[in-house]
């Protein structure tokens, strides 16, 4: 089985893309997988998944002083983990980065050769958005899409909360995942106003584990996992 590399990827900021990546460590918490912060502008996800511990946790700056994507230390970075024990990495890519990402992708060399000559399988991971966020994130998406061309795996996760009040934006992007043959997945779907949702995100920004939730909120969040998280 190949090694894994999974890219979590939003040109738009503030989507959930920081959320998605701690309910996945959540899911992977007895699996031998890395998570590597590369969101140099927030390092949100240093502070939510320090319940990994240090040998499972990376941050990792792709940006030069002028906030520009450096190819070659992507290149050097991604080969460098080719070769460590893990069967999978995730790789949280903050807005900077990811907004910068489709140019690499179509630069220079083939990234489906490279993956290949590596022996690793690259999954691109798109949030999306609701509300005032939605288009920016489908803009992204279909830039993804043109630079992917196909010839990768590309998965489109909907954060639910930014869709509460826009049923109709929540339909389009069904409606168009389903006519362009695009993965939809759904994931966190909490209410702030309630008890267990309060709770929930307030152990998020605190990097709770599982076991450091009270009882109603740690089953709140198992349902989520098993329902979202639980087939990859």
């Amino acid at each position: 089985m190949k090694k894994q590399f999974h890219f979590i990827v939003q040109a738009k900021g503030g989507v959930g893309k920081s959320l998605h990546t701690y309910l996945r460590a959540l899911s992977e918490a007895d699996s031998f997988s890395l998570f590597v912060d590369l969101d140099s502008s927030t390092k949100t996800s240093s502070r939510q998944l320090a319940f990994l511990g240090q040998d499972r946790f990376e941050a990792f700056s792709l940006l030069d002083g002028r906030e520009r994507l450096m190819r070659d230390l992507f290149i050097g970075y991604v080969e460098s983990l080719v070769d460590s024990p893990f069967d999978k990495v995730f790789m949280d890519f903050g807005a900077p980065e990811s907004e910068q990402l489709p140019a690499l992708i179509t630069r220079d060399i083939d990234l489906k050769e490279w993956c290949d000559e590596l022996g690793i399988e690259a999954i691109f991971h798109i949030i999306i958005g609701g509300g005032g966020a939605y288009l920016a994130s489908i803009q992204f998406l279909e830039k993804m899409r043109a630079a992917l061309k196909s010839k990768f795996k590309m998965v489109i996760w909907q954060n639910l909360f930014g869709f509460n009040q826009f049923p109709g934006l929540s339909q389009e992007l069904e409606d168009n995942c389903t006519a362009l043959g695009l993965d939809l997945r759904r994931f966190g779907d909490f209410e702030p106003a309630s008890l267990l949702g309060g709770q929930i995100l307030d152990g998020i920004r605190n990097g709770y584990s599982l076991k450091d939730y009270p009882p109603g909120a740690r089953l709140r969040l198992k349902k989520e996992l098993k329902e979202n998280f639980s087939d990859e």
